[in-house]
């Protein structure tokens, strides 16, 4: 099966969403994760089936949901290919600092969006809590590899400290246990 986006799609996508924003006179922050933040950062991730985003403080999440339903028949994507389910593997409290201005949609006008993307450190804290879920397949170990070599990280006591850095607590053993594999088989 084709994953939904590419970057080229992803783009198009929040010109759409900021630009129907626009037009109904509003403007919302997102904060994205995981793949789309992965893929807007680094041309080694492809593709995502959806966008992991939250709507950022102070901003109304009940006014972004007309314009997600518009772009997706617009464009034939499913109706939650921009969802907040990624609220299960971020902190309580995220700090600003986690996070990087990335861009203004539509890129032409009045923009009706500004997105936020994950760092890399952050990004990288939340694949190492993401190997907890066995389930998931290998994309978050194969994205954990490559953002530990993409940050210099090539021990499991950095990847513990960077965990416990964003979490403020130590990983869950599950996801631990796996953390060797992080820096032993990763793309050198």
């Amino acid at each position: 099966m084709a994953l939904a986006f590419d970057r080229t799609r992803l783009l198009q996508a929040l010109e759409r969403l900021g630009a129907d924003l626009s037009a109904r006179g509003l403007f919302v922050e997102l904060a994205v994760y995981g793949g789309g933040a992965l893929m807007l950062q680094f041309a080694w991730r492809r593709g995502t089936d959806d966008v992991d985003a939250v709507v950022r403080e102070g901003f109304d999440e009940a006014a972004l949901a007309p314009s997600v339903a518009r772009v997706a028949e617009e464009l034939g994507l499913q109706p939650d290919w921009l969802n907040n389910a990624v609220g299960m593997f971020t902190p309580l409290d995220e700090d600003d600092a986690l996070f990087t201005a990335a861009g203004l949609y539509p890129a032409d006008g009045t923009p009706g969006l500004r997105t936020f993307l994950a760092t890399p450190r952050y990004l990288l804290a939340m694949k190492l809590h993401a190997l907890q879920n066995l389930d998931r397949g290998d994309r978050d170990l194969r994205d954990a590899q490559a953002l530990a070599a993409h940050l210099g990280i090539d021990d499991e006591a950095a990847l513990q400290a960077l965990y416990a850095a964003v979490y403020d607590e130590a990983p869950p053993d599950a996801a631990s246990l796996r953390f060797r594999s992080v820096v032993q088989d990763a793309p050198r």
